[in-house]
This record gives C-alpha cells, structure tokens and sequence, in this order.
C-alpha cells in the first residue's frame, strides 16, 4: 500500500511540472537596435496577476529578457520653457547689452528667465516695461546675477524676478562695463501645467439588474471578463434629468450561517451636476455590485458604466532581425522579477520607439509541437519512476503467489 501511494504522489507531480503560462502574443520587430516600449492593453493586463508578476518577455531563442514596468499617473506636473519674441538687441555706448522682447497676450507675470550660456562673473541688470515700446517705466534696478552654471549642461536659466506687472514689452539693460558680455541664448518664462494620464477603454461588463421597491434600491451585478484593475469608472443615466443618489461599489458575501451581505468597498454619490467619474487605483474584483439608493424617486433609467485603466507599458532593449514574444497569466505563483534594468531607467530617456503587440493566443498552441527540455526530461524521470515502482510491486505480487 505505501508503494501505491508514492505512485499515486508521483503521478501528481506531473500537472505541477507542466502549470505555465497561459497565454502568449508577438511583440512588433523593431526598427532600429535600442530601447523600445511596448504598449500593454488591457486584453493583456487582464490576464495577468495583481502583481504583473507572471509576464515575462522572451527572445526567438526562448531566453528571457529584462524589461522595466510602468503605469501612467493620474496625472502628472510638467516644467515647459517657453520664450518670448525678442524684438531687438543693442549695445549701448556705455557698454551694455540691451535686450527688447514682447509680452503678447499681455499676462501678468512676476518674473523673466534668461537662458544664458554659463558664465563665472557679476552683473549687475535692470528691467523696464512699456505698453507703446516709446514711454519706458523702471520696474528693477540694481537686480545683480553671480554666475550660471548648469549642472551637466552648458547653460543655464537665471530668474529675473520683480512684483506683478502686465506690460507688453519688456527692456533688459546688462551692463558690461567693467567685463565682456554673457550670452544670452534665450528670454522666457517657465510654463508649468497638469498632464492628466492616458487611460485605455476595458471591454464593458456584463449587467444584470434588480429594482427592489422593498429596499427602495438598484443592485447593479458588474461582470468583466477576467481582472479589470480599473482606474475609472464613468457612469452615464438616460432619466430622470435631475438626480442625487448615494451610491456604493460592494461585494457580495456570506455570513457564518449562510446570510447573504453586501461588504462595501467605497461610498460617493449620482447626481446630474458631476461628471459622473469614480477613480479608483487597479480595482482587482472582477465581480461586484453597484448599489444606488434611490430613497422614494423612481430608478434611474438607461444606466450605462464604462471601466478605463491607465496605460502599462513595458521597456526593454530590442535587437533588429530578432523575434521577441510576451509569454503572461500564469496559475503559479511567480515572485516579481528583479532586473538590474531598473536602476538606470534614468539612463534610457522617455521618448523611445513605440511596438505593438499581435496574435494574443494560447499559449498551448506554440507548446503543443514541442515541450521545453526541462519538461521533457521531467517526464522521463516520472516515467522511469513509475516504471521501476510497477515492476517492484509485480515482483511482489509474484513472490507472494510462490509462497502461498
């Protein structure tokens, strides 16, 4: 008996050995060698872990390769230099550098940036604003730049700063009495704006709806097609035209006795004013209810909802003439890979060439020609096993037989 027990754990072995990935997709051929981005959807992060731990990227050759993953922000703030029309540029007799640029659109603003080609000397400036480019009034005087010195760089931006002013030129005076003249590149100002990230559309939910007139609410099933990890919920209501509803995201549970119970995972509110948007960061729950309470109205109709997720990308270093493969969505639990790739994604830059991703398949499909050498000589080694264990207990059972 424990001989066929072992025999029985062994022959359960093989199901473990052969749990892997499940799905795969053809990454686009780059153009050029380098660092390229390839642009996850989500009928592939749906697919994977909560993690992402079970993607891997793979070479014609089977071998894996490093790659950094990245998820858009919500939103982002960004640092833009943006210059101003230089109208004229003299040299007075004094020895000054005199610069003219226009404020066109007139804004009030409190400071002017000079982008300046690096310098190890003092000088001293003044600024003046006009609105008719003949009547020039004082704004800064005395105002006294050390020295520039961009860091890795051969110039650097040096503010000008004074109170708030709103005239349509602007007079720089440099004075180069005592020195030769510093290089002014460029006259501007630094423009600093949000970027909101990108989102990707999931594919929508199957609903299914229930209006209890007991209870006074709607219980709206949302079903996704596998993990939606979405980032956005946006809602749209046909009627009535005005509304105010508290609504709830909840699961649907038992009790120790077998009760049923909604868990609530976030509270906000309907109503026709908004924009009728719920961020969330990577929901998990593939189904859940949405519950609205509609107190004594009528339900709402025609109730549409929309799930978005921001983009994932994934970098990498491509070669030209090579064959590269996503193998992702794995059953066993895989740890997040840990290459030295990220510690130098500084080192890569952020506009790099953007692949596409073809053929989402079965991975059993590519498998089912030729299992991996591993596996393969696994299955040998159980077969071996068994085959040695089946001839011990005939053995056995013969010897027995002689005996009785």
């Amino acid at each position: 008996m424990k001989i066929l027990a072992i025999l029985i754990a062994l022959l359960g072995l093989r199901p473990l050995f052969a749990q892997g990935y499940q799905y795969q997709a053809d990454v686009e051929q780059p153009q050029e060698t380098g660092f390229c981005q390839v642009q996850l959807d989500p009928s592939i992060t749906t697919k994977l872990n909560a993690s992402f731990s079970d993607l891997r990227l793979r070479n014609g050759k089977g071998v894996e390769q490093p790659y950094i993953l990245e998820k858009e922000a919500f939103s982002v703030h960004k640092r833009v230099f943006k210059t101003y029309r230089l109208v004229e540029k003299k040299r007075w007799r004094n020895g000054a550098t005199v610069l003219y640029v226009e404020n066109e659109a007139k804004d009030m603003i409190n400071n002017i940036q000079l982008q300046i080609r690096n310098f190890d000397v003092r000088k001293r400036l003044e600024l003046a604003g006009s609105d008719d480019y003949e009547d020039w009034y004082a704004i800064k005087e005395n105002y006294v730049f050390w020295s520039a010195n961009g860091k890795d760089t051969t110039s650097e931006a040096k503010g000008l700063y004074f109170p708030y002013s709103d005239y349509r030129y602007y007079r720089i005076i440099i004075y180069d009495v005592y020195s030769m003249p510093i290089n002014v590149l460029q006259v501007g100002y630094f423009d600093t704006y949000r970027e909101q990230g990108k989102f990707s559309k999931i594919d929508n939910p199957e609903l299914y709806r229930i209006d209890s007139n007991e209870v006074k609410e709607t219980y709206i099933k949302l079903k996704f097609n596998g993990n939606p990890y979405f980032d956005k919920l946006t809602f749209k209501v046909d009627k009535p035209e005005f509304y105010y509803r508290k609504a709830r995201l909840a699961l649907k549970q038992k009790d120790y006795k077998g009760r049923t119970y909604y868990q609530t995972i976030t509270r906000f509110v309907l109503h026709s004013n908004s924009e009728l948007t719920l961020f969330e960061t990577a929901f998990p729950h593939q189904e859940f209810y949405l519950i609205v309470e509609n107190e004594d109205n009528p339900p709402l109709e025609g109730l549409n909802i929309e799930a978005y997720q921001l983009n994932h990308r994934l970098i990498s270093y491509f070669e030209t003439g090579e064959n590269y493969t996503l193998v992702f969505g794995s059953d066993s639990v895989l740890p997040v890979p840990n290459y030295d790739l990220q510690f130098f994604r500084d080192k890569i830059g952020k506009q790099v060439p953007v692949l596409s991703v073809r053929r989402i398949r079965p991975f059993a499909e590519a498998e089912s020609k030729k299992g991996s050498p591993a596996d393969t000589t696994v299955l040998w080694i159980v077969v071996a096993v068994v085959a040695l264990l089946l001839g011990l207990i005939s053995y056995k059972m013969i010897t027995e037989m002689e005996k009785k």
